[in-house]
């Protein structure tokens, strides 16, 4: 069980890490209902859409390593293998700001990272609510075009805090299991062997800190 779980947990740290050092040929599109499906960030973005469940695709949604789903109503997710099923590339999906969602459904994921409200106080909640991404409604100050460049800047610092919370629960995790050492060089080599590799390139490794 442990050995899948770090696997996963290493390849998390890879694509996440990849998304900030490595611009590709990327484009963003609708996808499920009403979300943004975005190649270049791993990420499917379904923020304050009032959703109350998450859509799965009929096919294979392959190249996504997260799907935020901050601020709907979502009460369950589809069960870990059928997201796993349609998301291949899958590690964590963010819940935060779903008041009820059931926190009792969480023991059900093995494989997935599942981030959410349950447990935090409502001083936490409430300075939560600074960090998420707003709904993106285009108002006389900001049109279309400018709430899709506010948003996409928006997402990418969404994603930054994202990344901090996953590395933040893999460390304890990690402590909790005695896997300190392990996480400590995956974090080494992302931090000082790949960051080399991209400078030697004309690449900028930036934004991550360990």
């Amino acid at each position: 069980m442990f050995n899948n779980y770090f696997i996963n947990i290493f390849f998390t740290l890879a694509f996440l890490c990849i998304i900030q050092i490595c611009p590709i040929n990327a484009y963003i599109f609708d996808c499920l209902n009403g979300c943004m499906c975005n190649t270049e960030e791993f990420a499917v973005h379904c923020h304050s859409l009032n959703l109350e469940s998450l859509e799965v695709p009929k096919s294979k949604l392959r190249g996504f390593d997260v799907i935020g789903l901050t601020n709907n109503k979502i009460k369950n997710l589809p069960t870990e293998s059928e997201l796993l099923g349609k998301f291949p590339d899958l590690k964590a999906v963010d819940l935060e700001g779903n008041r009820n969602f059931d926190c009792s459904s969480l023991e059900n994921f093995k494989k997935l990272t599942i981030l959410s409200d349950c447990g935090k106080t409502e001083e936490e909640l409430e300075e939560q609510k600074k960090k998420l991404p707003t709904s993106g409604k285009p108002t006389e100050d900001c049109d279309f075009e400018c709430m899709a460049n506010r948003r996409a800047e928006e997402f990418h610092q969404y994603l930054l805090r994202l990344w901090e919370m996953i590395k933040s629960k893999v460390s304890e995790i990690s402590k909790k299991h005695g896997f300190d050492k392990f996480i400590d060089d995956i974090q080494k080599f992302f931090s000082e062997d790949v960051s080399d590799f991209f400078k030697g390139i004309g690449k900028k490794f930036h934004d991550i800190k360990f």
